[in-house]
């Protein structure tokens, strides 16, 4: 295991944490004062500024982002917004609150985001 894998998941978990609790307050107030198409927008918006330096120079410790990685970064950005607007709107249809709701579905939205930066946004050469 080289130097750039090493600790890599334990990485993801801390700079996770911050950019889940800081894109989760912005979820949670929007989410008290806008549709959920809106208040996820807005949240998804504050997570793809922070996430993409954050993962991609602290986490996968890329030298240099590259602009084919910031776009396959805003692709994956579009797919967790539609999931998590999705997922709100599911949960939050057979009773719950739609702030539950998101939190419910964090977990899953981590695993695929990670396993999307980890095998496609910011993979490295393959041998």
């Amino acid at each position: 295991m080289s130097d750039v894998t090493t600790g890599r998941k334990r990485r993801f978990l801390v700079f996770g944490i911050i950019n889940v609790l800081i894109t989760n307050l912005v979820l949670q107030l929007a989410l008290l004062l806008m549709p959920t198409l809106l208040a996820t927008l807005l949240s998804q918006s504050v997570n793809v500024l922070l996430g993409f330096v954050l993962y991609g120079r602290f986490v996968f410790r890329v030298q240099r982002l590259h602009q084919r990685s910031a776009w396959r970064y805003l692709l994956l950005a579009l797919v967790v917004w539609c999931s998590n607007w999705l997922g709100i709107s599911l949960i939050s249809g057979v009773g719950y609150s739609r702030n539950l709701a998101a939190l419910l579905i964090v977990p899953l939205l981590a695993l695929l985001s990670y396993l999307a930066q980890k095998w496609l946004v910011f993979a490295g050469p393959r041998a």
